[in-house]
């Protein structure tokens, strides 16, 4: 099983560079299961809110975007509720490894309970993972 946080999915969905090379990997993967929590669906729309406000897309490109990330997670991923032990989990997470975002801590709380290897491009989250037990799918 493979989670993939929002990193990586953000990445695909608003063709930023790396995309390519990590679509690749992960449909390569994909009888292996893909997964994603619930928490990647707010933020991939802060994603695409984030990009907008600043000028980086306009609306019709976030709403094309989102639109084709939910029908991925629809008929690919396996969505996974974030359970309230995840929470308490991300918290320790966040006081023992150097400088996570609650999100990234909540991500990897999440892919820790589930055994899942970690798809992300977020320096510190991989930096982190192995520390706390969960291994890195290479996604790039």
């Amino acid at each position: 099983m493979i989670y993939l946080d929002t990193s990586v999915l953000g990445a695909i969905f608003f063709r930023e560079p790396n995309a390519a090379m990590a679509l690749t990997r992960i449909e390569a993967v994909r009888a292996r299961g893909l997964v994603i929590s619930a928490w990647t669906l707010t933020e991939m729309a802060s994603v695409g809110a984030i990009k907008e406000r600043t000028g980086t897309i306009d609306r019709a490109t976030r709403q094309q975007a989102l639109s084709g990330f939910h029908r991925f997670a629809s008929s690919s991923l396996v969505l996974i509720e974030i359970e309230p032990a995840d929470f308490r989990s991300a918290a320790l997470l966040i006081d023992g490894a150097g400088g996570l975002r609650a999100g990234d801590a909540l991500h990897l709380a999440v892919a820790k309970r589930l055994s899942a290897e970690l798809a992300t491009f977020d320096r510190r989250l991989a930096e982190a993972a192995p520390v706390w037990g969960v291994a890195l799918f290479p996604v790039g």
